[in-house]
């Protein structure tokens, strides 16, 4: 799970639905789902909170999700069983287990 740096959502991955949950932290609400890849595992917020990284073990792939309409607008290969993911600056940097 991931809460934006103005703290009104939590992104959560959901690994048996391949699936990200919106959260609105005030209301306590799922606000939007986001279809990613399989068993997205972790998730990671840019400082500017407009994008969110979700790691897909199964599929070797980051999904980028714009958090201004909750949609993916990339799939990043990355190898094989990619599970944690950090931002710094500008760059998402990539844990793979393998």
């Amino acid at each position: 799970m991931a809460i934006t740096p103005d703290g009104l959502h939590a992104y959560v991955t959901n690994e048996g639905s391949n699936d990200v949950s919106v959260i609105d932290t005030g209301s306590l609400t799922v606000t939007a789902t986001v279809t990613v890849g399989t068993t997205p595992f972790w998730v990671a917020i840019t400082p500017d909170g407009l994008r969110a990284y979700v790691t897909n073990a199964s599929d070797g792939t980051v999904s980028v999700i714009d958090t201004a309409t909750n949609t993916v607008t990339a799939t990043i290969p990355v190898g094989s069983t990619p599970l944690g993911v950090a931002i710094a600056g500008t760059s998402a940097y990539v844990t793979n287990s393998s």
